[in-house]
């Protein structure tokens, strides 16, 4: 399953056997490990290609240059992330979606947390030729949130006088810092109670029986 979404993925750019796409999406893997513990300037090209049992040599066969092996890497890990993330949200209630959303970052937090963080402090890490197109990335993963968002405003459970964008934006930050808090303060009341406060603010500004 993963090797096949990888494939889709690459296929608009070269065709590559199945042992390319398996190396690749090893050296890629290693990249996002070593990007999200060490960020983009400390991490190490030969250190990378180590870890994900190839060459360096072998190494830029796939990726021109460290800079695009970022890009490539944090790309890989939130297309990842978020169609996790959206795929739990589709047969979601508007009365929950807030706290769904929220458990939908807390979970692939718990399960992916290297990579998760990488992927939202990579804005901050980015060579700046890459913030502009990660910006659009995100954008286009949240327009399957927003439209669903869009279907509670014409059935008139959603606010009609909200921006959509932005509170999916919103949303997202608050999911992270949700995940940061879990991560400073381990016990499970202090998220469950976080949570909630959240959920009932937002809430209260989202649907019209609030």
């Amino acid at each position: 399953m993963e090797l096949a979404r990888t494939e889709v993925r690459f296929a608009m750019f070269f065709k590559m056997t199945k042992n390319q796409l398996e190396r690749k999406l090893k050296i890629l893997k290693a990249a996002a490990v070593s990007f999200a513990t060490f960020g983009f300037h400390i991490s190490d090209i030969d250190n990378i290609a180590k870890s994900a049992g190839v060459g360096k040599g072998t190494l830029y066969r796939y990726f021109q240059n460290k800079e695009d092996l970022f890009f490539e890497s944090v790309k890989y890990c939130a297309d990842e992330m978020y169609d996790d993330i959206c795929k739990k949200l589709e047969n979601v209630s508007f009365d929950n979606f807030v706290e769904a959303l929220f458990d939908a970052h807390m979970d692939y937090y718990r399960e992916h947390g290297d990579t998760y963080m990488l992927v939202a402090n990579a804005v901050t890490q980015m060579p700046e030729t890459t913030v502009d197109f990660f910006h659009e990335l995100h954008k286009e993963k949240m327009k399957s949130i927003i439209s669903k968002l869009k279907g509670g405003v014409e059935s008139g459970i959603v606010k009609n006088d909200i921006d959509l964008e932005i509170l999916v934006k919103m949303l997202n930050v608050v999911s992270q810092l949700f995940c940061l808090t879990k991560d400073l303060s381990p016990e499970a009341d202090d998220y469950e109670r976080v949570k909630k406060t959240f959920v009932n603010v937002f809430n209260h500004g989202l649907l019209n029986n609030r």
